[in-house]
């Protein structure tokens, strides 16, 4: 019974996410002709679009929550169990990830102050809940979860740290100079074609995307 409930929270999880992603993407492509750009643009900047006043896709943002909540509630019933007190301190930062991850999307860059909060709550709870799971999953009581699960996951959070420890997040911020403005001109500045920041965020989130597939394919050769 328990298998049935996790392997239904895990679907209805990623049906609703990718959902959400096909629908952003096409409304992105149809409404401003150009295809979105993960290594450019925000998560904010997909999601303001469907939102946007006389949208008809703002339900989308029902697909994004309802996908997020089923991640939580997926990690709930894998990884917390009572005699294991450090699988709610897993909980804790799981509940971190789901407000941050969400926030991304809800919250646009130009409230600085309130969405480098968001970032840094994002990029922090991913890390220490690949790095807590590698662990939980390594000590957990039943064998199903060590074919290679703890390793996987190991490997993913050192790939998180790597991505954190890029020196141009310390710049993200930066712009860079226009080429071709006159001299009699001011000059024009912009977002780097590879914005660190978008880029950061997009494969942070890949990455635990690939983590949850791993997590329920453990579940079945396990």
């Amino acid at each position: 019974m328990v298998d049935a409930i996790r392997f239904m929270f895990w679907t209805l999880a990623l049906v609703m996410l990718f959902s959400y992603g096909w629908i952003g993407l096409k409304h992105y492509q149809k409404t401003l002709k150009q295809t979105f750009q993960w290594w450019h643009q925000l998560p904010f900047e997909l999601h303001d679009l469907l939102v946007r006043p006389g949208s008809h896709y703002g339900v989308a943002k029902w697909f994004l929550i309802v996908g997020s909540v089923s991640l939580f509630a997926y990690w709930d019933i894998v990884f917390v169990i009572d005699s294991f007190p450090v699988s709610y301190i897993f909980l804790v930062f799981v509940s971190f990830w789901l407000i941050s991850f969400l926030s991304l999307f809800f919250f646009n860059a130009f409230k600085i102050e309130l969405y480098l909060l968001v970032v840094s709550l994002f990029f922090v709870s991913t890390t220490a809940m690949l790095f807590l799971g590698s662990y939980l999953t390594l000590t957990y009581p039943f064998q199903q979860w060590q074919t290679f699960l703890p390793w996987t996951t190991l490997a993913q959070g050192i790939f998180q740290l790597i991505l954190l420890m890029n020196p141009k997040l310390k710049t993200w911020a930066q712009l860079e100079k226009v080429d071709g403005v006159s001299d009699n001109e001011k000059p024009l500045y912009r977002r780097p074609q590879r914005f660190v920041m978008a880029y950061t965020q997009w494969l942070s989130m890949a990455n635990v995307l690939v983590w949850v597939l791993l997590i329920q394919l453990e579940s079945l050769i396990g």
